[in-house]
């Protein structure tokens, strides 16, 4: 009887021992989770995530700005595309146009008529102009009166 009795011990020591064992293990856990779940907040540590996190958000917004102005600017772009292309036809129409008058208003000249060259006619007067008229000497009356003789340099009041 006394080996039942110490078999009764032995197997209630090592139910309660496995029994505490597992208790043990899932009061570690439980508190190795709490630690883990709540840290200590650091202050420079949050003043440092606050400053990322709005860092981040002047990037979004910065980029959200520039997609918008470059969409604005595709869009001139491609209207500026469309008025060049408009002008340019528009002016050669308008070349076009030029040329054909200017081709109907032209006088039709024949190989056999001389065209006069008008630099030539330009040179030929300004030697007859150059050649009509002597240069002055002396004095010269303006209006047609007599002029006296011309006032000799040491007297002041005679000037």
């Amino acid at each position: 009887m006394a080996t039942i009795v110490s078999l009764f011990a032995v197997a209630a020591v090592g139910a309660g021992s496995a029994c505490a064992a597992l208790k043990f293990h899932q009061f570690a856990e439980q508190s190795l989770n709490q630690a883990a779940s709540a840290p200590i907040p650091d202050p420079v540590v949050s003043a440092l995530l606050k400053d990322i996190q709005s860092s981040q958000q002047n990037i979004q917004l910065s980029q959200q700005k520039s997609a918008a102005t470059l969409d604005t600017l595709a869009q001139s772009s491609t209207a500026g595309q469309a008025d060049l292309k408009r002008i340019s036809s528009q002016l050669s129409s308008l070349t076009a146009r030029v040329d054909a008058l200017q081709n109907a208003a032209a006088p039709e000249t024949t190989s056999s008529i001389p065209m006069p060259n008008p630099r030539t006619r330009a040179v030929r007067t300004a030697r007859r102009k150059a050649s009509q008229l002597p240069d002055p000497v002396g004095p010269v009356s303006v209006g047609g009166a007599p002029l006296s003789q011309a006032p000799t340099s040491g007297d002041p009041l005679k000037m």
